[in-house]
């Protein structure tokens, strides 16, 4: 029988194969007090490990990272992580490293209303495993609060029912009292994981002020929908507010068509939510909308932005060091010619061990020809940087 939490059936021969979880309350999991420093980035680390990055490189610097759930899942990690006593024991990394755990929501969003692998049903995501063809998964609120439990993670969020941006009225109105439902049940879960009753979650809030967020248990995350419908968008907030959460996240995308960030959508978010809960820009990772988001009142962020520019060749530098990008900075687009004989650092201004080591000629020619150390050598600058950014804001 699989070890996967996740609950897979044959479709060809018609047979449902599922362990079934423990319905029982868990003892609370030792938990140890944490401040996280704002505003924060987090690296994504998709399978539990950020794109050519190793941990030890950058955990100087590093607030946190966010780990996918569902690939965590898909893995069968979860007897590993069940031995070890969660992922960071699991992976070494030092308890004060927060480690974000998604709902599993945006690889939905990408199996089903991409790649057309299944449906969203009132109670689940019913989807084929990428893999396995023959397989169907079902993940429903409480199963991904099961999951993330097994990881361990310091912050949780709530499985939602992602939206591409494209969607009708009905369909945004669909979305909003599902996943406020979801919401709903997902915190319930959580309360019965951590044996806490709805007052001692309230009584055990974190602690936010401007510069930081003090926390002495999980947290959960809410996921706020509405599309580009202000009105839906501020009902999202309010329904799940009325729940009650320790954080609450920007879903859906940010952006028009033309990339424009729509900074009338993330104003509603903010104003829909309790002033005294941190906000949460999932998935916003370009600089200048970072910062336009911080000033709105948005102060966790994570994307895949500096991994993946990094092993294209595009860096972030400080602002009159590199060619023109954007308000809050410049870049480096290492694969041109223009930086062939370049013996200068990558940034200049910047101390992270890529620019203190290697110079913008080396880096290059290790992109040119693919070498794994010049993806390493990218991602730890592009990481450092956006972390120095976050400082900068401060």
């Amino acid at each position: 029988m699989s070890n996967h939490f996740l609950m897979h059936s044959d479709t060809k021969k018609g047979r449902r194969n599922s362990e079934s979880l423990p319905q029982e309350k868990q003892n609370r999991v030792s938990f140890t007090k944490k401040t996280l420093t704002l505003p924060a980035f987090f690296p994504d680390a998709t399978y539990g490990a950020i794109h050519s990055t190793p941990f030890n490189d950058i955990v100087p610097e590093l607030g946190g990272i966010v780990v996918t759930t569902l690939h965590m899942s898909l893995l069968g990690l979860e007897a590993e992580f069940t031995k070890a006593g969660g992922f960071k024991k699991f992976a070494g990394l030092p308890d004060n490293c927060v480690v974000l755990s998604d709902s599993g929501g945006f690889q939905v969003l990408s199996l089903i209303k991409k790649n057309k692998l299944g449906k969203i049903t009132d109670d689940a995501a019913v989807f084929r495993h990428p893999e396995h063809t023959t397989k169907k998964i079902t993940l429903t609120p409480s199963l991904s609060q099961d999951i993330q439990h097994t990881i361990n993670s310091d912050i949780r969020v709530v499985l939602d029912v992602p939206l591409m941006g494209d969607e009708s009225e009905k369909e945004i109105r669909h979305a909003v009292d599902t996943t406020t439902r979801w919401a709903q049940e997902a915190k319930q879960r959580f309360l019965d994981l951590h044996s806490l009753t709805p007052s001692e979650f309230t009584n055990t809030s974190p602690t936010l002020t401007d510069t930081e967020i003090s926390f002495s248990r999980p947290l959960l995350t809410a996921v706020v929908q509405g599309g580009n419908d202000l009105s839906l968008r501020r009902e999202s907030g309010a329904a799940l507010s009325s729940i009650g959460f320790d954080l609450f996240g920007f879903g859906g995308w940010p952006v028009d068509r033309d990339g424009k960030l729509l900074t009338d959508v993330i104003e509603a978010f903010v104003e829909s939510v309790p002033s005294d809960a941190l906000t949460y820009g999932m998935g916003i990772g370009m600089p200048d909308d970072i910062e336009t988001c911080y000033k709105i009142g948005i102060k966790l962020f994570d994307c895949v932005i500096p991994t993946r520019n990094a092993r294209h060749g595009m860096l972030f530098v400080s602002k009159g060091n590199g060619e023109k990008s954007g308000r809050t900075h410049n870049t480096v687009r290492i694969l041109n010619s223009r930086y062939q004989y370049d013996l200068s650092p990558i940034d200049p201004e910047c101390d992270c061990p890529t620019c203190q080591n290697a110079t913008r000629a080396y880096v290059r020619f290790l992109l040119k020809k693919k070498n794994p150390v010049g993806f390493t050598l990218a991602s730890i600058h592009n990481i450092w940087w956006y972390l120095n950014f976050m400082k900068s804001l401060r």
